[in-house]
């Protein structure tokens, strides 16, 4: 049995899965989809206290949950002192989360299951690696998409050579680069693997983590473009050789795209290089019932502390993520060029400070 703790309790914490209908949920989530609920719900854990810098928070925590008695504290540094909870949530805003997660390790969490984005620059997030590498805590980021059904089937379709060869990658995610970002980078990664270079435009809105777009090269060859900024909601196409795979947040499931060539083998081909196709193959494919991702992503986290590895989504993962909206920004400053990754030192220090 885990002793579970969590360090902020209100939306993805406690209440999120209070929103009306959920409707936004679709192909991200599955409900139940708070930390609270996971931990309620897994046989390996115990929540065993909640803190809040809020004594109103952590009560209406407390109430939600109809935990009474459940110990609540305003000062998480003490809860980790008296409680010494073996997993620890951490569900706060950003500019606070790099210091949490680092005060849960050296306290002896065996796991930290954390929000993204995982930090506010590049040297915040490594050393968070830093400290949970020293102390042997597994760090998981809660990127859920990467626990989720559809998300999975696409990428056994891609790896199976469903669609050809992966050429291409165009996504959409609303308004905030990295906030909402990060899930649309993380899933570029999920799909395409290591970065080479990114390049892009960021929005003069006059806030902190404002949207924008970006161009993201990978190591395998791979472009993707990115448009983090007309509140077209969530979508993701994967764009082969031979097909498409296309994903968004207003339909359950996937649509799969084949093509085939469209003049015949037997026929005279037309002398430019690029033939024709035709659609051979289109259908949705819907993927349910399945574990909730949130829960899933603290199953992954108790089998990486017991088979000692990293979780699927990994802290490294997260920093990744966190690295090409970082570099966004970088090119943006400097007219749109392209910024090798890994960043220089002076992005490394880069600061974004998202909500």
């Amino acid at each position: 049995m885990y002793r579970a703790a969590i360090v902020g309790c209100g939306r993805k914490a406690s209440t999120i899965d209070d929103e009306a209908a959920l409707r936004w949920l679709t192909n991200y989530d599955i409900a139940p989809s708070t930390h609270a609920s996971a931990y309620l719900a897994n046989p390996k854990t115990k929540l065993v206290a909640a803190a809040s810098r809020s004594r109103q928070s952590l009560e209406r925590f407390a109430a939600r949950w109809k935990i009474h008695g459940l110990p609540l504290y305003t000062d998480y540094r003490e809860m980790l002192r008296r409680e010494k909870p073996d997993i620890v949530s951490v569900t706060t805003h950003a500019d606070v989360r790099a210091q949490i997660v680092m005060d849960a390790a050296r306290a002896g969490a065996k796991g930290i299951l954390c929000e993204k984005a995982i930090a506010t620059s590049l040297e915040e997030a490594d050393r968070m690696l830093e400290a949970c590498k020293s102390s042997g805590a597994k760090l998981l980021v809660n990127h859920p998409r990467r626990y989720h059904p559809t998300y999975a089937r696409a990428k056994e379709l891609l790896d199976s050579g469903a669609i050809g060869t992966l050429r291409s990658i165009s996504g959409a995610m609303w308004t905030f680069l990295i906030h909402n970002g990060t899930h649309l980078w993380d899933m570029f990664r999920y799909f395409a693997g290591d970065v080479d270079w990114v390049s892009g435009t960021v929005l003069e809105t006059g806030e902190g983590d404002p949207g924008g777009y970006g161009v993201v090269h990978f190591k395998s060859g791979v472009f993707a473009l990115a448009d983090v900024a007309t509140m077209r909601g969530f979508t993701l196409s994967l764009w082969g050789s031979d097909g498409a795979i296309e994903m968004d947040m207003f339909r359950e499931g996937l649509r799969i795209v084949l093509y085939e060539d469209a003049v015949r083998t037997n026929a005279q081909r037309p002398s430019y290089q690029f033939r024709p196709r035709k659609v051979s193959r289109d259908e949705c494919v819907e993927i349910r019932p399945a574990v909730p991702p949130m829960q899933a992503a603290l199953n992954d986290l108790i089998g990486s502390i017991e088979e000692d590895r990293d979780p699927v989504s990994s802290g490294e993962d997260g920093r990744a993520a966190l690295e090409i909206g970082i570099a966004i920004h970088l090119s943006s400053r400097k007219g749109g060029v392209h910024i090798p990754i890994p960043v220089d030192k002076e992005g490394r220090g880069f600061r974004v400070v998202s909500r």
